[in-house]
C-alpha cells in the first residue's frame, strides 16, 4: 500500500507541473471560464431574472462539460503515445492502478479549480440580494462529481486510441448519449421503438438527471453512487488497457 502511494503521490505531482507548465492548460482554463458566465449571461439571462440565484449557470454546465472534459482528457494517455513517452512511462516498476489514478485526479484538480475560479459570479450575485448559499455550494460540489464523470469517459477513450482526435471524437459521442439520454425529445423518440420501461431505465441513467438534484441544491446519494459508478467503470477500462499495452512491451 506504501509503495502504491508513493507511486500514486510522484505521478500525481508530475502531472500537475506539466499542466503548470503548458500555456494551453490556461487557454483552456480562460476558454472554460469566459464560456460558463457568458451563457449563464447572454443565454440564461443570469440579471434579467430577477433573482439571486444561479440556476442560469448551472444549467448550461453539463453541455459545457460534454466538449470540454473530453477536450482536457484526450492528451492523457494518446499525447504519451503521439511523443514516445508512453513506452517510459509504462515501463515504471509502479502499480497500473496508481498511473490511471494520477492521470485522473491531476486532470479532476484542474477541472475543480476551473470551477473555482467561477466563485466570483457567486459572490457578485450575492451582492445583489439574498443567496441560498447552502444550495449553491451543493450545485457546485455536483458539478465537480459531473466533470469527475466525464473526465472518466475521457480518460478511456484516450488509453483506447492512439489518436487524439479519435479519443476526443469517442469521448465526446459518449458524453453526449449519456447526457441527451436524460431530454424529453429523446426519449419521446426512443419509447417509439423501445420498451417504456427500458426507455425510463435510459433516461434515468442520464447525467442530466444524476445532476438536476444538485442543480435544486439537494444531496442525493443515488446521485453520488451513480457519479462514482460511472468514475469507476471508465477507469477500470482505462486499467485493462493499460494493462494490455504493457504487456505488449514485455
Amino acid at each position: 500500500m506504501t509503495t502504491f502511494w508513493n507511486s500514486f503521490r510522484a505521478l500525481y505531482v508530475r502531472e500537475l507541473r506539466q499542466d503548470a507548465g503548458n500555456p494551453l492548460a490556461y487557454v483552456f482554463v480562460a476558454s472554460f471560464v469566459s464560456a460558463s458566465i457568458l451563457l449563464a449571461f447572454q443565454v440564461g439571462g443570469l440579471f434579467e431574472a430577477g433573482r439571486a440565484e444561479l440556476v442560469a449557470f448551472f444549467q448550461f454546465l453539463p453541455w459545457l462539460f460534454v466538449v470540454l472534459m473530453p477536450a482536457l482528457s484526450m492528451r492523457a494517455w494518446s499525447d504519451e503515445a503521439r511523443t514516445g513517452t508512453l513506452e517510459t512511462l509504462l515501463a515504471l516498476p509502479v502499480p497500473t492502478a496508481a498511473l490511471v489514478l494520477a492521470k485522473f485526479m491531476a486532470a479532476w484538480t484542474l477541472a475543480c479549480l476551473m470551477l473555482g475560479l467561477t466563485t466570483p459570479l457567486w459572490l457578485g450575485v450575492a451582492l445583489l440580494g439574498p443567496v441560498d448559499h447552502g444550495a449553491t455550494l451543493t450545485a457546485y460540489l455536483g458539478s465537480c462529481l459531473l466533470a469527475g464523470a466525464y473526465l472518466a469517459i475521457g480518460m478511456a477513450a484516450s488509453a483506447a486510441s492512439r489518436s487524439q482526435v479519435l479519443s476526443f471524437v469517442i469521448a465526446l459521442g459518449v458524453s453526449f448519449l449519456a447526457t441527451a439520454a436524460g431530454l424529453p425529445l429523446v426519449s419521446s423518440t426512443l419509447a417509439a421503438f423501445l420498451p417504456l420501461p427500458l426507455t425510463e431505465t435510459l433516461a434515468s441513467l442520464s447525467m442530466l438527471d444524476a445532476f438536476a438534484g444538485f442543480e435544486r441544491g439537494v444531496i442525493e446519494a443515488r446521485a453520488i453512487v451513480y457519479f462514482l459508478a460511472v468514475m469507476a467503470l471508465s477507469l477500470s477500462l482505462t486499467g485493462l488497457w493499460v494493462d494490455h499495452k504493457r504487456e505488449g512491451l514485455r
